[in-house]
């Protein structure tokens, strides 16, 4: 697994000569309470979903703890620019049609861009799972936290934990814009709680202490989550 690699707004990714594309994410938060008849209805729907808005890949995470509300859900999709995540028409006949066959009652409760500031580079198929560890916070010097997230990645992954990996993004709207949300994505739930055993652990502790002085929590949560879409 390759270190993660920090990816400012000032070294965006050229697409072209002519054009520069930052990729993006799209989080839609719905809160339901018939949960596992969303998920179902994602896992049948991504596919049409995700090429009707042109996203690159599209899953849905089922929150397990830190929600805002009850039978919170996390309906996302990363884009290959903010231009195709800004344009996309969540409102299309493809996903009114879809929406048709919805029978869970659901609030969609925030809808947000984020920018995608630090990532491993990855394949994700229709199928994978996951578990995350998100926290949102702030901080007065972006860099020097994001680097210092860097370094905690590579230093797990030395340390047994190359199956997990780190990932930063911007919000770029909603109450939360101009903070930043740090993931740490493991294959399993109890994987998952390992690494974060292992933050108190003797090559983790130190890197742990320097990040909790340059930024302050504002929110944390976990999710379990399955991929329903990917183009590749």
């Amino acid at each position: 697994m390759k270190p993660i690699k920090i990816i400012s707004a000032i070294l965006a990714l050229a697409a072209s000569s002519s054009a520069l594309a930052i990729p993006a994410m799209s989080v839609i938060t719905v809160n339901t309470e018939d949960p596992a008849a969303y998920v179902n209805w994602t896992k049948k729907h991504g596919k049409t979903v995700g090429s009707s808005i042109n996203a690159g890949v599209g899953g849905i995470c089922v929150n397990t703890a830190g929600h805002y509300s009850p039978g919170e859900l996390y309906y996302w999709h990363l884009f290959d620019s903010h231009a195709t995540a800004v344009a996309a028409d969540r409102g299309n006949s493809t996903i009114t049609k879809a929406l048709k066959s919805l029978s869970a009652k659901r609030v969609i409760s925030q809808a947000d861009i984020l920018q995608i500031v630090a990532a491993e580079p990855s394949s994700m198929s229709v199928g994978d799972t996951f578990s995350n560890w998100n926290i949102i916070v702030s901080t007065d010097d972006p860099a020097l936290y994001l680097s210092q997230v860097q370094t905690l990645a590579n230093t797990a992954q030395q340390n047994g934990f190359d199956d997990v990996s780190m990932a930063a993004y911007a919000y770029m709207t909603g109450p939360n814009a101009g903070k930043l949300m740090v993931v740490s994505q493991a294959p399993t739930p109890a994987r998952l709680g390992e690494f974060l055993d292992a933050t108190a652990s003797e090559w983790a502790a130190p890197i742990m202490n320097r990040l909790g002085g340059i930024r302050s929590y504002e929110h944390g949560f976990m999710m379990n989550c399955t991929v329903v879409h990917s183009s590749q």
